[in-house]
């Protein structure tokens, strides 16, 4: 029997287990029940810090609520791999982007005429007239052409090259090191606990009767 309120075994037992511990948010819904576990089991004998079982409950869940947010973070922390020897990450990127466009255009135009004439005279004394009367035979050539000719050259270029680097490493004293990690190491699920030290009387109990013997407990006078 409790001596100021009831022990939580026996509010456990009441309530089937009902003591407010289903619904804080948590990081990993498939270890709220290992966390309670670990909960129950810690308080197991010691009287609630109530009056009453709803009003401890109530305290409970409202606890919970408060505190697990922060502690999630712990958690999540806490499942990250880390490896303690390695405090340096230089990593070097570096890119290189070149565009060139070039753009040539030539026109070239020419134009070419020409004209001539052949006489042939049997009597070369005879001066031609204009009419070519006297001629025996004639013969004109007219030559008229032009030549045009447009080129245009047009290039584009682009160049990019990339330049990736990661060196890794550790600064100090190994050992040194391995010792700072140990110390960082924390126990999320008692310090969740801890907290949960207020809720209660602080009062211990191991829910047994005494013997029912008229002689004193253990038999002793």
């Amino acid at each position: 029997m409790g001596t100021f309120t009831l022990p939580l075994k026996k509010v456990i037992e009441l309530e089937d287990g009902n003591i407010g511990l289903d619904d804080y948010p948590i990081f990993d819904e498939d270890y709220r029940e290992a966390l309670n576990t670990k909960i129950i089991n810690h308080y197991w004998n010691q009287e609630i810090g109530q009056e009453s079982i709803e009003l401890f409950r109530f305290a409970m869940r409202r606890k919970m609520h408060e505190i697990m947010p922060q502690w999630n973070q712990h958690y999540e922390m806490s499942l990250l791999a880390v490896d303690p020897l390695s405090t340096v990450s230089v990593k070097d990127i570096s890119s290189n982007t070149s565009t060139g466009t070039s753009t040539g255009t030539s026109a070239n135009n020419s134009t070419s005429a020409a004209k001539s004439r052949a006489v042939a005279s049997d009597t070369p004394q005879t001066a031609l007239q204009a009419n070519a009367d006297y001629a025996t035979s004639m013969q004109d050539n007219i030559s008229d052409g032009s030549a045009t000719s447009d080129a245009t050259d047009v290039q584009d270029t682009e160049q990019t090259s990339t330049n990736d680097h990661e060196q890794t490493g550790y600064q100090g004293h190994a050992p040194m090191l391995i010792l700072q990690a140990r110390q960082a190491i924390v126990n999320v699920d008692m310090l969740v606990i801890a907290d949960l030290q207020e809720l209660f009387m602080l009062i211990w109990s191991n829910n047994d009767s005494f013997s029912g013997s008229r002689f004193p407990y253990y038999g002793l006078y």
